[in-house]
């Protein structure tokens, strides 16, 4: 009886230890979403965007097509379905990203929501599942294309890590084009 009793005292305080150091207060909350009306630059920027370009500084070979075949074309060596990417900055301040809901047979559909804002400085920010984001973008004279760089690690099909700066491009997509 008394070694029941020790295991159940030994459980309680176990649990009550348990239950303190689990607490929610770990000094991290998430950011608010972005709210408020557009800017002028953010009523312009709205609507819909395709991805249509990566292109690296430095030339890759990532297609396992048994020919050494490196090129700075990134987005030409992806599979379709890593290519149909679609943001959509909506007048209300929400956004989405869709990937593989065009190109046909993508099994790996992925979607993410949150808010956005542009500054008239060309930041693009993001905030999305307790998270936030901001690069800086470029907008092309004609506002219809968009791009930004970053700095990536890519396996090569020989498996060596090569790192390169590369830049996304993104061309919004009119209207009528849309609901073709």
């Amino acid at each position: 009886m008394k070694k029941s009793n020790l295991i159940m005292k030994s459980l309680l305080v176990m649990g009550a230890l348990f239950m303190v150091s689990c607490n929610n207060d770990d000094g991290f909350t998430c950011p608010e979403p972005l709210v408020g009306e557009l800017n002028a630059t953010e009523t312009e920027f709205s609507g819909t965007w395709e991805f249509v370009a990566m292109v690296a500084d430095d030339a890759i070979d990532l297609t396992n097509d048994n020919t050494d075949n490196p090129s700075t074309d990134i987005f030409a060596q992806q599979k379709a379905c890593d290519r149909d990417l679609v943001y959509d900055f909506m007048d209300n301040r929400d956004y989405s990203l869709k990937q593989g809901y065009v190109a046909d047979d993508c099994n790996n559909k992925q979607s993410l929501t949150g808010t956005w804002s542009l500054t008239a400085e060309k930041t693009l920010s993001f905030v999305a599942n307790c998270s936030s984001q901001t690069t800086q973008i470029v907008i092309n004279d004609t506002g219809d294309t968009f791009s930004f760089v970053t700095t990536l690690n890519f396996q090569d099909v020989n498996g060596a890590v090569k790192t390169s700066k590369v830049t996304y491009s993104y061309k919004k997509i009119l209207e009528d084009e849309n609901s073709l």
